[in-house]
């Protein structure tokens, strides 16, 4: 079957959901339905689909219509990924799934146990494996040149405003809605270590919890919202000086700045940063021991100046070390080689990885090829360990 012929719908049209409709459209896919809650998201999603694409409520609503996708993207919240799954894939759908899988390694497993039954694809929104950066990280790690890997060291730097925004003045901030924080943020970082050491998971650690966002930690004077806050201007937390002075994480607010000024006074992300309420984790750390022998260690902080992640990889005939944006490799006898991708990493959807991932699953849902990179197999190997991290903290 060729691309174009695919009869896809997109379930849950948010901003991820919005960004592959684009992606798809660009490619000349057939999208026939979107599936929203949301009213005003599935206007949305239907201009950029085009005026053929019919939208539902619900993936339920849309299989009662009659309509029966070829393929499906699942982008809805993370709580409502399997349930989604199971029903496309018993309609006969193959499924590109938005991460985390599930939120249960039994509903991950579910899902690609009925995938393998059905014959279906099944891939997974783990974008990295796509991005050239991180590619060439792979390659360099896995090629032999530099030997065995023996210990990789990964840091996700959240930053601040982003943690401030999504993790805890945002739906993030709630675990028990939502997910935690190492699925929801850091769960294709796992992906990232299985991919580069080629191998599952022996033993896992983890240690970290919720250290400094809570009320007894608010400061003397602060208020229960920035915009009546007598410390505001100080505060490296203030909402104000985040979505109104900077202008920055706004692509969800209506409106000019005096509009996102007077939302802060009843919105959720005008409230102070210590009496959220919320139950995210600000910081976590995971040794995985893997049965090839290498030891990786996964460590995310919300406290971070910068958003970026940091790789130092150990191997026995040299180390590698990216910071995002530039690979430098420093073998134990030779000369050191630095790959630049500066320039690369600040091209849109993800330097080009959304693209190729949207591409990778046409092709593969056309029956041109047996899998995806991204596939469901790998996807449960980083799922499980995962899990089994968050089980250790507590």
């Amino acid at each position: 079957m060729k691309k174009s012929n695919l009869k896809i719908a997109v379930i849950g049209t948010g901003n991820r959901g919005c960004k592959y409709l684009t992606l798809l459209r660009e490619a000349g896919a057939n999208v026939v339905a979107v599936a929203d809650a949301s009213p005003a998201r599935r206007q949305k999603a239907v201009e950029i689909a085009g005026d053929s694409c019919l939208s539902f409520p619900s993936a339920t609503q849309m299989l009662e219509s009659g309509i029966t996708p070829d393929a499906a993207i699942i982008a809805t919240p993370e709580r409502a990924h399997a349930a989604d799954a199971m029903l496309l894939l018993d309609a006969g759908a193959h499924l590109l799934l938005e991460k985390p899988l599930a939120t249960t390694l039994a509903e991950c497993e579910a899902i690609a146990a009925l995938a393998k039954k059905r014959n279906r694809i099944a891939g997974v929104c783990h974008v990295l494996r796509y991005h050239p950066y991180f590619e060439k990280l792979h390659e360099l790690a896995t090629c032999g040149k530099y030997g065995q890997t023996v210990s990789i060291t990964h840091r996700i730097n959240v930053g601040i405003d982003r943690a401030c925004h999504t993790f805890v003045r945002g739906p993030w901030g709630d675990t028990a809605a939502t997910s935690p924080m190492l699925l929801s943020k850091c769960c294709h970082d796992m992906d990232l270590l299985v991919w580069l050491t080629a191998s599952t998971a022996a033993s896992v650690a983890s240690t970290g919890g919720r250290l400094f966002f809570r009320p007894e930690n608010a400061p003397l004077h602060s208020a229960d919202r920035c915009t009546s806050c007598s410390i505001e201007q100080t505060c490296p937390y203030s909402a104000v000086d985040l979505y109104v002075r900077r202008g920055e994480w706004t692509a969800g607010f209506d409106g000019d700045t005096d509009s996102i000024a007077e939302a802060l006074k009843n919105n959720p992300y005008g409230r102070c940063v210590f009496r959220c309420g919320n139950t995210t984790v600000d910081r976590q750390a995971v040794v995985t021991g893997f049965r090839s022998g290498a030891i990786a260690t996964l460590t995310m902080n919300l406290f971070t100046a910068t958003d970026n992640r940091d790789t130092h990889i150990c191997l026995t005939g040299g180390e590698i070390h990216g910071n995002g944006s530039v690979i430098t490799v420093t073998p134990l006898k030779g000369l050191q080689e630095i790959h630049d991708f500066t320039d690369t990493v600040a091209k849109p959807f993800h330097a080009g990885a959304d693209r190729r991932l949207i591409l990778d699953f046409l092709n593969a849902a056309s029956g041109n090829s047996a899998k995806m990179l991204a596939d469901i197999d790998s996807a449960i190997e980083s799922h499980r360990i995962c899990f089994a991290a968050i089980s250790a903290m507590r």
